[in-house]
């Protein structure tokens, strides 16, 4: 069933199985029709040779010189080859086996033991006469060596023509899938993100090979276009947080050098603004320097419980100011993932903050750590508004934000970072429904 799953799967074994019912029928309706013809050649030679053995004998004799001339002939012939017999109207039976006719079908028997009949049939003529019925029958063996012949072409040709056909097929089709497999993965790894995947070197120049290699120039442009776009977004976010922090400290210093009033709340608010742009390039640079693979070589073995349990400690008291309760639910021991500790925790601790600032006051936020088979999970969840399932995917957008949250501080950019730094860690994020609320779960794969 697998292989046959695989059959319909794969168009390259399609294509083989194809060929091979194509090589199958043409050989054997080469040989059907060879067939076809030589028995038809052998069984029109039968009948011309029973035509000549019953003209050879001379009807126009008396019926005793009838007797005589089919006698010396059944003597010498064998019965499995060649039949005479004559019935005479006296009830007398001549030749080398009794016959019986019923109608227009002709039986023999067999006249002694050592003198066997054909075990194929027979071909035969009747020829009624003044004295009796005259019987000549031809055996049917050459035919049926005919048949045995084109039964044994049959199984030592076309069979293994068949196998042969079949193995050298799919030998090329397995190949030909492996490498349209490669394909297949290179593509979804550029799907997904992976923008330095490619299909590997050149082999050949058949059609797979330049697919492969448009697949690798496709990757490399647009990897070379993202890294661009990533760099241009990186520097500017780089070149205008220095400008926004003096800004924002030149607001702080007229804020104090101002008196009480409409002038020093509009300071004030300026400064507020300030640092919400400053804090915007900077969650833009950090997640860019995520994407582009800061800090691989601080990946290493990460207790999530312990993270966990340093996250609630962290922001328990703001919880308990709001009147939230932040709870905890940790298996027993250690549960280890390899993983970056410190934007592990930044993720948990963005999440924790979503849900307070987004959520009523006086809810519960639970940070959850779990086995999940090789792996681990860690999920967030609240009880506050939730996200409609259909918005789920977007909220993981740089910038955006949900119609609701607009009024709400924050810049859209909480949940971008923590999908940013569970694709650092290869760990599947999910959201969703709490009921009420929103659970945030990460899945991370085996340390």
């Amino acid at each position: 069933m697998a292989f046959a799953r695989r059959v319909m799967r794969s168009t390259p074994l399609r294509q083989t199985v194809l060929i091979v019912i194509v090589v199958a029928v043409v050989n054997l309706a080469s040989l059907g029709a060879a067939w076809v013809t030589l028995r038809g050649n052998a069984e029109d030679t039968l009948k011309n040779d029973l035509s000549r053995d019953m003209a050879s004998l001379d009807v126009s004799a008396s019926p005793g010189a009838l007797r005589t001339l089919v006698q010396a002939r059944a003597r010498v012939t064998d019965p499995t080859d060649t039949v005479f017999v004559f019935l005479g109207n006296d009830g007398g039976i001549t030749g080398n086996a009794r016959a019986v006719i019923d109608g227009g079908d002709v039986g023999f028997t067999s006249t002694a033991p050592d003198r066997a009949l054909s075990d194929h049939g027979y071909v035969h003529q009747v020829r009624r006469l003044s004295g009796g019925v005259l019987i000549v029958a031809k055996g049917l063996g050459p035919v049926a060596a005919l048949d045995r012949t084109f039964l044994i072409l049959l199984m030592f040709s076309t069979i293994p023509t068949v196998l042969i056909s079949f193995v050298i097929g799919a030998f090329i089709a397995r190949t030909s899938s492996r490498r349209v497999g490669r394909i297949g993965k290179t593509l979804d790894r550029i799907a997904g993100g992976d923008l330095a995947a490619r299909v590997g070197p050149k082999r050949g120049s058949d059609d797979l090979a330049h697919i492969g290699a448009r697949v690798d120039r496709m990757a490399a442009k647009q990897q070379a276009a993202t890294e661009a776009l990533r760099q241009v977004t990186t520097d500017i976010a780089h070149d205008l947080r220095t400008p926004l922090q003096r800004i924002g400290v030149t607001l702080e210093e007229l804020e104090r050098k101002l008196p009480e009033g409409e002038t020093h709340d509009l300071a004030v608010q300026a400064g507020e603004e300030a640092d919400r742009a400053v804090a915007v390039f900077g969650a833009l640079l950090q997640i860019a320097q995520i994407e582009g693979g800061q800090g691989r070589r601080e990946m290493g073995p990460v207790d999530l419980a312990a993270v966990a349990r340093q996250i609630a400690e962290l922001y328990e008291p703001a919880a308990e100011d709001r009147g939230d309760r932040l709870a905890l639910d940790l298996p027993e021991g250690v549960v280890n993932v390899t993983g970056d500790s410190d934007l592990i925790g930044q993720a948990m601790a963005n999440l924790v903050e979503n849900a307070m600032r987004h959520g009523p006051e006086g809810g519960e936020i639970t940070i959850r750590v779990a086995r999940d088979g090789t792996g681990a999970k860690l999920s967030v969840a609240d009880t506050g508004p939730g996200i409609p399932e259909e918005e789920r995917d977007k909220v993981l957008r740089r910038l955006y934000r949900l119609e609701r949250s607009r009024t709400t501080p924050g810049n859209g950019l909480g949940l971008a970072l923590v999908a940013a730094i569970a694709d650092r860690h290869g760990a599947d994020l999910e959201l969703g429904d709490n009921a009420p609320g929103l659970i945030v779960t990460m899945r991370f794969p085996g340390a």
